[in-house]
């Protein structure tokens, strides 16, 4: 996929009766035309920086923007070659940039440093083995779609924020406002092409890791990942022509299954496992719905087969991020209430869990050339624990003594010096 080609305006040549050697008389009869000057051609200026609507229909643009009169009447998308719109836009001044952020295109030098960052080292690590579709494709489709561009830049920021001194948080959430807004009012209405579904995709895909890097992001990031599942499935992300093809199950899980069959060892602890077990057994003692029970015991599942089949292991516990995109919206919002105290209870053993599994996840990054940045994910699990009552606090002593392992601190990195 590539952006869109520009097209020279060709002057069509035109012909008139008038201009013929011969006439019709008012009565029908054939008559001698009495020769004629010829009548000057009104003279118009050529639209070289239109839109490519109307180059591809080959009349004249009126050049304004965001919207020109003809695809307006239309009821075309308006879409310029990208010099034009940054021309006829200009440089804007710092006070006007800020005004100018929702528009895909337009730049301030800070925006500019988090998309480098996000290019370089701050981009997602998934799918497996295709992770260089952000440097490449996604890139390419950011300045059509305001909700990829700022998820991208949101993503960059807090990714820098989490490796560096940089203090760029509040530039996170502010492109992470305009993303989440934009993204809602575009998924109102059906993609209308292969690009925008991939945006959309990759929108929800990058809101999702930069949820990963907020103190209090556990609803929002499952909220995402339960977005990415059913945008997936709604667009037939899965078709060859997808930026995303490498998620489908012969290539993501395939991906890994090769990985983790070549490796020689799996360094999890028994001991962890065997406290895990215990502790997630513990809670299956409480009052489930269905679909808490379905959670559950895939983590069962999971810890049973990371004894000694690491594949297993993998293929189980991935399915707990597919899930709850198969619930009910009800359901969903039952589950990620932070005043519903089972469903939070599971959610920090599927954190914990996560966290001891550190030794078959990381072949997700094997050959990953980005920079792995701390996550606020075990950070999540002090906060579900401070949340519920104290009677289901006991169930969460097992989480809070893995949440505190600096080994298991998921993707750490050292902290890096920034110089803007």
């Amino acid at each position: 996929m590539s952006l869109p080609t520009c097209f020279s305006l060709n002057t069509l040549e035109t012909s008139s009766d008038s201009d013929r050697a011969s006439a019709v008389s008012v009565d029908g009869s054939a008559a001698l035309a009495t020769p004629r000057k010829p009548i000057p051609r009104k003279g118009h200026t050529k639209s070289r920086r239109g839109c490519f609507n109307c180059k591809r229909r080959r009349i004249k643009c009126n050049e304004s923007y965001p919207n020109c009169n003809h695809c307006l009447k239309a009821g075309l998308y308006c879409e310029y070659p990208t010099n034009i719109i940054q021309a006829s836009q200009g440089s804007p001044s710092p006070q006007d940039a800020v005004q100018l952020r929702s528009t895909p295109g337009t730049f301030t030098m800070s925006d500019m440093r988090l998309f480098h960052h996000f290019l370089i080292t701050g981009y997602p690590h998934l799918p497996v083995g295709a992770d260089k579709i952000w440097i490449t494709i996604i890139p390419s489709l950011a300045h059509n779609y305001e909700y990829l561009i700022h998820s991208i830049l949101a993503l960059a920021a807090s990714h820098l924020d989490a490796i560096s001194n940089a203090n760029v948080g509040a530039e996170a959430l502010s492109h992470r406002v305009i993303a989440v807004r934009s993204l809602n009012e575009a998924l109102s209405n059906p993609a209308q092409s292969r690009n925008e579904s991939d945006a959309r995709m990759a929108a929800a895909l990058a809101l999702a890791f930069q949820s990963s890097h907020l103190q209090d992001g556990l609803a929002e990031f499952l909220t995402m990942i339960r977005g990415c599942n059913i945008i997936a499935g709604k667009d037939q992300l899965m078709n060859p022509d997808s930026a995303f093809h490498a998620f489908r199950e012969a290539g993501h899980l395939a991906t890994m299954q090769n990985r983790l069959s070549n490796a020689s060892q799996f360094p999890v602890d028994t001991n962890d496992l065997d406290d895990a077990t215990a502790s997630i057994k513990a809670v299956g003692t409480l009052s489930l719905t269905d679909w808490e029970t379905s959670f559950h015991n895939i983590i069962v599942r999971t810890l049973e087969f990371a004894y000694s089949y690491p594949i297993e292991a993998y293929t189980t516990f991935v399915t707990l991020y597919n899930l709850p995109s198969r619930w009910t919206h009800d359901q969903f919002q039952s589950f990620i209430n932070p005043h519903n105290s089972t469903p939070q209870i599971l959610l920090a053993h599927f954190i914990a869990v996560q966290a001891i599994l550190s030794p078959i996840l990381s072949f997700e990054r094997m050959g990953f050339q980005g920079v792995n940045a701390p996550t606020a994910l075990l950070g999540w699990i002090e906060n579900i624990y401070r949340t519920v009552p104290d009677c289901f606090r006991p169930y969460l002593e097992w989480c809070r003594t893995i949440s505190r392992y600096p080994f298991h601190r998921i993707n750490v990195t050292q902290q890096i010096e920034y110089n803007p």
